[in-house]
């Protein structure tokens, strides 16, 4: 049964839609490309997984999948042809973290913060989006997997801690 406080209401929504916005540019045109497309350094999960952590993890998915969405729409598959396993992938790192926090109000613990990163780090940036990217680039999972668990390693701690410097500050819960 969903909890009066976790049902999509407006609040959730426009929070949820800023989210959005806020993924698409960080991903699409503050994004860095290195060793060509197979990995991306960005921010761009940031507002995904505090919209999980904030809205539950229905909202949380949702501005996941529609920012992978919306990003393509908006560059014109500029990074590469869309591909419905990314949105699969974004969906889920979105929805993880609404997982992890939702029976919690406002208990933003350090420690449930880098459950959620590792979560989302180890299955999907290591399996899912490398399963991805080996389908679409033909080459074998293994040969990108390394600069991809280097690309992750660098950025899961810097989106631990952001994400718990934002969440210990917010007041809010929706």
């Amino acid at each position: 049964m969903i909890k009066e406080s976790k049902r999509i209401n407006t609040f959730s929504i426009a929070v949820g839609g800023l989210l959005t916005a806020m993924s698409i540019i960080l991903t699409r045109f503050f994004g860095i490309y290195v060793l060509g497309n197979s990995v991306r350094l960005s921010f761009g999960n940031i507002p995904i997984l505090l919209s999980g952590a904030l809205l539950g993890p229905i909202v949380g998915g949702l501005t996941g999948a529609i920012a992978d969405v919306g990003g393509m729409l908006i560059t014109g598959g500029a990074s590469g042809p869309y591909f419905p396993g990314f949105t699969l992938s974004s969906f889920l790192v979105g929805f993880i973290p609404g997982l992890v926090f939702y029976r919690t109000k406002s208990d933003y613990k350090l420690w449930k913060i880098a459950v959620s990163v590792a979560i989302v780090t180890l299955l999907i940036s290591f399996g899912l989006n490398t399963l991805w990217l080996s389908i679409l680039l033909k080459k074998g999972f293994w040969l990108l997997l390394p600069a991809r668990v280097i690309s992750s390693l660098i950025m899961a701690p810097i989106e631990v801690v952001i994400l718990y410097l934002l969440l210990s500050r917010i007041r809010f819960r929706v």
